[in-house]
């Protein structure tokens, strides 16, 4: 088609050589709300007219002219419902142009092990292997299309067992009932840990403008704080305390909170095991209330260290004089958790905890209340 040829030229004007479309375009156009759909029509209804140049065209409605070719294209293909149609958002699916689809596959899987820390060692892994030397941006836009994103890992401790993490989340029903809770007993399920916080100045990151340089004042002042806190898996409920070090009185001192919650119930509570933490059977546990330990060096499988994370973006980039306005400056935050029961489960957000933990408990608890053991607790 002339108009087809004519298109492609930045410095001629278009014609869309349709004269049903161009017919209804400028009543769709008008009718059509704000938003992509009237700007495909306006691309369309300017092109119909055959007055304009692509660069003319693309100028007026704000579009790149590759959005113009392809919309004129979809018009001559499938009419107006073709422009009017439009896929999912995000990248298509498959490797991106100029990448094999195995080397895309080996990109995702190295994305998925974590082995990149800037786009320089993705460049550099391409070039090496597969001989594919690109740009950083081009790079960049190959580990988007991958769906790879920044992160700030957590730390593992270089003598963490993976398959002892896998099999406590797959043991923790049979766990609890090794601890032969009394018959007909009530039972509540926390997880609880402790945060250290100080004086000295956390750094994350904040809202500023592009290409701006921002400088925070920040105190090398150690001296510590300590936020204990445990979140009750099967009601939502959290609790914290401040406290000025870290032991095993403290420890116990803290443990008072959640059995004090339903007087009537064994509570459960899920940790690690640091050495200031009371073990299960220590006479100096407070009356029903017992402990199972996660495995050594597994703290990601305690969700606590997120609320970690949000006290210390709610404090960052701050100076305080004493620990007195440090514990000021976390009440907000701690608020909403406090609050909202709603909430808490979002925070804890472990599949194997939201899920199969609260699933299977209850499966596990209904079973043995059949045979007059356990129940679970509600009122916790």
């Amino acid at each position: 088609m002339a108009g087809v040829a004519k298109s492609g030229m930045a410095g001629a004007r278009l014609h869309l050589d349709l004269p049903e479309v161009a017919a209804v375009i400028d009543k769709l156009h008008t009718a059509e709300r704000d938003g992509w759909r009237k700007t495909r029509l306006l691309a369309v209804k300017l092109a119909a007219r055959g007055k304009y140049t692509s660069a003319e065209v693309a100028g007026i409605c704000g579009i790149a002219h590759g959005h113009l070719f392809r919309w004129t294209a979809a018009v001559r293909e499938g009419g107006i419902e073709a422009l009017l149609t439009r896929g999912p958002p995000g990248p298509r699916p498959g490797p991106p142009r100029g990448l094999a689809p195995e080397t895309h596959a080996e990109l995702i899987h190295r994305l998925e092990a974590g082995e990149f820390t800037t786009v320089h060692d993705a460049r550099r892994w391409l070039e090496a292997e597969d001989g594919v030397v690109r740009p950083c941006n081009t790079v960049w836009s190959w580990l988007k299309k991958a769906a790879g994103v920044l992160l700030r890992p957590r730390p593992a401790h270089s003598r963490k067992d993976p398959a002892a993490a896998g099999k406590f989340k797959e043991e923790l029903v049979q766990r609890m009932e090794a601890l032969e809770l009394p018959a007909g007993s009530k039972v509540g399920l926390w997880i609880m840990d402790e945060v250290s916080l100080g004086l000295r100045t956390e750094r994350c990151r904040l809202w500023a403008l592009k290409r701006s340089r921002p400088v925070v004042s920040r105190q090398m002042k150690y001296v510590w704080d300590y936020l204990d806190g445990s979140l009750d898996i099967m009601g939502g409920q959290a609790h914290s305390a401040h406290i000025p070090s870290v032991s095993q009185e403290w420890d116990r001192a803290c443990l008072k909170d959640p059995a004090a919650m339903a007087t009537n119930a064994v509570h459960v509570v899920i940790r690690d095991q640091a050495g200031f933490h009371l073990r299960d059977g220590n006479p100096r546990l407070p009356d029903r209330v017992r402990i199972l330990n996660l495995p050594p060096y597994t703290p990601e499988l305690n969700p606590y260290g997120q609320l970690g994370d949000v006290m210390r973006d709610s404090i960052g980039n701050k100076v305080f004089a004493t620990v007195r306005q440090l514990r000021k400056a976390m009440a907000p935050a701690l608020t909403r958790w406090w609050d909202d029961s709603a909430a808490v489960p979002s925070l804890i957000g472990r599949p194997w905890i939201t899920f199969k933990i609260r699933e299977s408990a209850a499966n596990a608890w209904a079973g043995v209340l059949r045979r007059g053991r356990l129940r679970p607790c509600c009122s916790c």
